[in-house]
């Protein structure tokens, strides 16, 4: 959430990444629709898909205030933009000329000159009631940022029950989750190693309160932190002042951290919830144990889920 280093460009990033890799699946976690007009998006990702041999993934979020306001970008109806630009970019990778008359967006006889390599899954990063029911609708993946394993749960049933009010299937729909993660021999050489980042695994006031927590933000922080915040030195403030008020115990809640068995407990309570698709976020302590650990011990345990 909050820089530390150089961020390159993603899709340029991913091309290369691409040409270095074989299997992996590759796409953005997430883009918005604001940044890129969707025929710009499309061909980009369409191009993506080709040079990786369809493996690409579409991550897309209603956005936030770091990435646009910053730069005098539009930042309006997020969720109704969201919308309409899913459905001119899946209109543009068929192939077919399109004309649309939008209430953001004007195509006439549009004809993207490539397609993708096969057909593209989009995931919403839809942390809200409105991003959610949007999700049952249009998504073929759902990739919320951290939560309990109770309050995903909760959230997918939301999803599960629009989807059935709309009569639509969600049997290639997959459950995603974007969680932090520590692993080490010492419980509490990962924990604290997560208690540095407490503001990012837990980023949304409403979704701390939603999980059970009793915990007053002072209004001038907000009810939308991660969406609102600004990368200023007001809005660094903001964020170490958040993280005083994150119980420490959130920490464990929203993340899979502790030794390889407690994470393997952890995991198993998320799949137990309905995620099927992990994003994980390595925090260390040391990277190289934790890539180690998951190859050879914590994903082995649960091959028969895939």
């Amino acid at each position: 959430m909050i820089p530390t280093g150089i961020v390159p460009e993603a899709f340029t990033l991913l091309s290369a990444i691409a040409m270095v890799t074989e299997r992996a699946q590759i796409g953005t976690c997430v883009s918005d629709p604001h940044r890129r007009h969707p025929a710009v998006f499309a061909q980009m990702v369409a191009t993506l898909d080709q040079i990786s041999r369809g493996r690409t993934i579409v991550g897309l979020g209603p956005g936030e205030a770091m990435n646009l306001e910053q730069f005098s970008i539009s930042w309006n109806k997020p969720v109704a933009r969201m919308a309409e630009f899913v459905e001119i970019i899946r209109e543009l990778w068929n192939g077919n000329k399109l004309t649309y008359n939008g209430k953001f967006w004007r195509l006439r006889d549009a004809l993207l000159q490539i397609k993708p390599a096969k057909r593209i899954p989009i995931y919403f990063g839809a942390n809200g009631p409105r991003t959610r029911e949007l999700t049952a609708k249009l998504a073929n993946g759902w990739l919320p940022t951290p939560r309990t394993p109770q309050l995903y749960k909760k959230h997918l049933s939301e999803i599960k029950r629009t989807a059935e009010k709309i009569n639509r299937s969600l049997g290639d729909f997959d459950p995603a989750l974007y969680v932090y993660t520590a692993v080490s021999e010492r419980y509490e050489n990962a924990f604290l190693q997560l208690k540095k980042i407490k503001p990012q695994i837990a980023f949304f006031p409403k979704v701390i309160e939603e999980a059970g927590y009793n915990v007053e933000i002072p209004e001038h922080l907000g009810k939308n932190l991660y969406s609102e915040i600004i990368l200023s030195n007001e809005g660094l403030k903001k964020y170490e002042e958040f993280g005083k008020y994150i119980p420490d115990e959130v920490v464990e809640d929203f993340s899979i951290v502790g030794t390889p068995e407690d994470c393997i407990s952890r995991v198993e309570e998320f799949v137990k919830a309905g995620v099927r698709h992990f994003i994980l976020i390595n925090m260390g302590p040391d990277p190289r144990y934790v890539l180690e650990i998951y190859s050879k011990k914590i994903i082995p345990s649960f091959h028969e889920i895939h």
